[in-house]
């Protein structure tokens, strides 16, 4: 039986905190993430355990989707698919054009769900810019791409 699920935005430092926790204990970058001009979603399931997470930082129309995280007890059961979806229908709403991401273990995943492999090099100067790109991520980071409109 599938757990249910509810998410909503993170939207306190407190908040931030314990998504910066998941993250880490799910050996991804957290340390540079802030409230600011992004979208964060935490994922909680019935006991009120934090189970998943994903995020869009916003530039222009453009986002990078990053912090996807999943519970490892909950890998497998489609949450990850359900949290990019999630991500996707915000970015739409806020009328984003292209999404990109940045990854060393899922680039299968995302292309399952229609991301491209692009080279770093093709990507805008503001996501280049941006935290995660410039300085988090090594650049052995696969870049991939998800054009929207």
């Amino acid at each position: 039986m599938k757990e249910f699920i509810v998410h909503h935005p993170v939207a306190t430092e407190k908040e931030l905190e314990m998504l910066q926790a998941f993250l880490t204990a799910n050996q991804l970058p957290a340390n540079d993430l802030t409230l600011g001009n992004n979208l964060l979603l935490v994922y909680f399931n019935t006991h009120e355990n934090l189970v998943g997470s994903g995020g869009l930082e916003f530039y222009d129309d453009l986002a990078l989707l990053r912090s996807l995280a999943v519970s490892p007890e909950l890998r497998g059961q489609q949450l990850g698919k359900e949290i990019v979806a999630d991500l996707l229908e915000a970015a739409k709403e806020k009328n984003i054009r292209e999404v990109y991401l940045l990854t060393q273990t899922a680039s299968f995943f995302f292309q399952k769900l229609g991301f491209k492999p692009v080279s770093r090099e093709s990507v805008p100067e503001a996501i280049q810019r941006s935290s995660e790109f410039a300085n988090v991520c090594p650049a052995s980071a696969e870049v991939l791409k998800l054009r929207l409109r």
